[in-house]
């Protein structure tokens, strides 16, 4: 979310994500690679601190993707399927869920002071519905790690 440093810890402003199952079979499968440490993708030095917030982005220009993609490019990727389907098949409200899940802020400050609703249990179907889109056709994640890796 993006909030002040100092705020990113303050209950209040916890963001909260369901986390549709193919997301908890991944978390599942790298387990035995991460161990049962506090973070799920620790830097490469130290296991107490997380990759840096380009780690993902340095992987896309290493891979040949500079220029083509970025991280943040799956947020409003997710936004415009999202919003798309929800047109597609009738479903105004879920413009308002969407934006939820990707930690938006209510542009009414007086509702969203009154209205605290989450919507989880539609927030949890989108998940799952985006998930689906994702994962469509391919391995099992536990699969993966049976591949060859190169070693660094």
């Amino acid at each position: 979310m993006k909030l002040t440093l100092d705020r990113k810890d303050e209950a209040a402003f916890d963001h909260v994500v369901p986390l549709p199952p193919a997301a908890v079979e991944v978390l599942r499968a790298i387990e035995p690679l991460t161990g049962r440490g506090e973070l799920v993708f620790p830097g490469q030095r130290h296991a107490h601190i997380p990759i840096s917030e380009n780690a993902i982005g340095y992987l896309y220009n290493r891979v040949g993707w500079h220029g083509r993609h970025v991280p943040h490019g799956w947020r409003a990727a997710f936004s415009t399927v999202m919003n798309e389907r929800a047109i597609a098949q009738d479903r105004p409200g879920d413009r308002q869920v969407i934006d939820l899940m990707l930690g938006h802020v209510p542009p009414n400050t007086v509702e969203s002071a009154y209205n605290r609703a989450l919507f989880m249990a539609r927030r949890r179907e989108i998940a799952e519905e985006w998930a689906a889109l994702l994962t469509e056709g391919l391995r099992p994640a536990a699969d993966l790690l049976e591949l060859a890796r190169r070693v660094t």
